[in-house]
């Protein structure tokens, strides 16, 4: 957060951030009458918000399959070296790669816990040799295929 435009976060600015999330394309207008200030107000706290990154992005959540992206699969990495080279350059790989959704690098025997989409599964099999099998920063890698999607959010619970 930038320090010349961060200010503790209030109620109003909560309320804001949970209409925001549950409908980004909720007005100005209608979030300030539902949260009991004026636009002008709403507006200038939105913008503050973004500015100070508490609001990240402004994007489109789309359904997978409705772009032909048929599987997803939750990929656990291992790699071969702990050290911060070969960190900083797998964190880098993975952030390049479209088909990546989500990267953690995470700590508990696993070095990234990944998000992935394919095609089809002549897709995800090539996807799985090219970034893990034939990766030399790979040393051990397990797949996951998502079955069902119970819960997927964004949301932050605020």
């Amino acid at each position: 957060m930038s320090d010349s435009t961060s200010r503790p976060l209030d109620g109003f600015d909560h309320a804001i951030l949970r209409l925001l999330q549950r409908d980004n394309k909720t007005s100005q207008r209608a979030i300030a009458e539902e949260i009991g200030l004026s636009t002008p107000a709403v507006q200038r706290r939105i913008a503050q918000m973004e500015a100070s990154e508490v609001i990240v992005a402004n994007t489109a959540v789309i359904a997978p399959q409705s772009v032909g992206q048929m599987i997803t699969a939750i990929v656990e990495s291992r790699l071969r070296d702990d050290r911060s080279l070969v960190m900083d350059r797998a964190k880098r790989y993975f952030a390049n790669v479209e088909e990546i959704q989500q990267c953690y690098f995470v700590n508990g025997g696993v070095s990234f816990i990944i998000v992935m989409l394919a095609r089809d599964v002549a897709h995800f099999e090539k996807l799985v040799r090219l970034h893990f099998a034939d990766n030399e920063d790979i040393l051990t890698y397990r797949t996951l295929i998502v079955l069902d999607k119970v819960k997927v959010g964004l949301s932050v619970p605020i």
